[in-house]
């Protein structure tokens, strides 16, 4: 089965949220919060990832 490839919008979430997750190892979990809303990362997105680490992607 064919997948539809994801939207850019899609794209540049997932990469916006690997960029927050860095900055919450390494700024803290307030400037990786202020950095996904101006990049306007949904809320739900944010919560479900900084303050749950089983949904953080590993590489």
């Amino acid at each position: 089965m064919h997948k539809q490839p994801l939207r850019r919008r899609d794209v540049m979430t997932r990469f916006m949220v690997d960029l927050g997750i860095h900055y919450l190892e390494v700024l803290g979990q307030t400037k990786a919060m202020h950095f996904l809303r101006r990049h306007h990362v949904p809320e739900t997105v944010i919560t479900r990832v900084l303050h749950s680490p089983a949904y953080r992607r590993r590489y």
